[in-house]
């Protein structure tokens, strides 16, 4: 088989894997007029790709570029989607993450022909360039995709090259709060990815997901520094409220004000800007070092 063979090959078992039909590039170039996307990395994406005109509606996750994203169509929430809502904007395709629901709306949306592209999510970092590759493909701009892909690629090798050699402060991700009660990040979790790409470590070990947070817990984790997103914090009353929090007050990060936030989206949404994200979180959790700058990419600008 010729390279360029292998090289469709692996497009076609790509696509497969996304739940994507291979089409004709005459075709698919007719037929993205009116993309809805669901979910808030891939939304990231096609923006990136330059389909952004093409967008018609975005679920509620979708937050970024504000510019485009606060005026168009919402449908709703990611996991609790109307087939109505959808096709009340008469989409050529929906491009949707596999967190999407309920799942009898995705049948529903399949038995009325609406083509889906239906994107695994992963907590792993180099997932993110496959992701832009199948979304890419999908809506039939395969040669941007490709150079997008591996721009991300080296900027996270660089992002890595860079925090390489910092030391490894213990890091607890709380995810939000209800009452009393903190959400914890555990293994297999965006938050523990970015963490790791961060040149830290997860504080919390023993679970997979995201769990309530005990004081006992909070104890024995015992971590350097606190990290939330902006949003978990303002709903808290701010830093010097997280530090005084019962399950935390005691903590060495509580004792030090090592209170760290960040967008939640921008940190924890896997999408384009991932290395930028990971760049911007390491500099954070060490103030002391001069970590190198990325270079500005198009969907860092927005």
């Amino acid at each position: 088989m010729t390279s360029s063979g292998k090289l469709s090959l692996r497009r076609r078992e790509l696509l497969a894997a996304f739940g994507v039909s291979m089409m004709p590039r005459a075709l698919l170039a007719a037929d993205m007029a009116r993309l809805v996307v669901g979910g808030g990395a891939l939304t990231e994406i096609v923006v990136a790709l330059g389909a952004g005109a093409q967008i018609v509606g975005v679920d509620t996750t979708s937050l970024y570029p504000a510019r485009l994203v606060e005026k168009l169509p919402k449908i709703g929430y990611l996991r609790t989607l109307s087939a109505e809502g959808i096709l009340s904007l008469s989409p050529s395709m929906l491009v949707v993450s596999d967190q999407a629901g309920p799942p009898s709306v995705l049948d529903q949306l399949r038995s009325v022909k609406l083509p889906l592209a239906v994107v695994p999510e992963t907590s792993a970092a180099d997932h993110v360039s496959e992701k832009v590759v199948a979304v890419a493909e999908a809506i039939g701009r395969r040669e941007k995709g490709a150079e997008m892909a591996a721009t991300i690629v080296a900027d996270l090798k660089a992002a890595r090259d860079a925090i390489s050699s910092l030391k490894r402060p213990s890091v607890l991700f709380i995810l939000s709060s209800t009452g009393d009660r903190l959400m914890a990040a555990g293994q297999a979790t965006a938050a523990e990815t970015m963490i790791d790409l961060a040149g830290a470590r997860n504080a919390v070990q023993g679970y997979v997901n995201y769990k309530p947070l005990s004081s006992e817990s909070a104890m024995a984790a015992d971590p350097d520094v606190i990290v939330l997103p902006d949003h978990a914090v303002s709903a808290l009353g701010g830093a010097a409220a997280v530090k005084r929090l019962p399950q935390l007050a005691s903590t060495r990060a509580a004792a030090a004000g090592r209170i760290v936030s960040m967008d939640s989206l921008y940190l924890l949404g896997l999408g384009p800007r991932i290395a930028h994200a990971a760049r911007d979180f390491a500099a954070a959790l060490h103030p002391e070092a001069r970590l190198p700058d990325l270079p500005v990419r198009a969907w860092t600008t927005a």
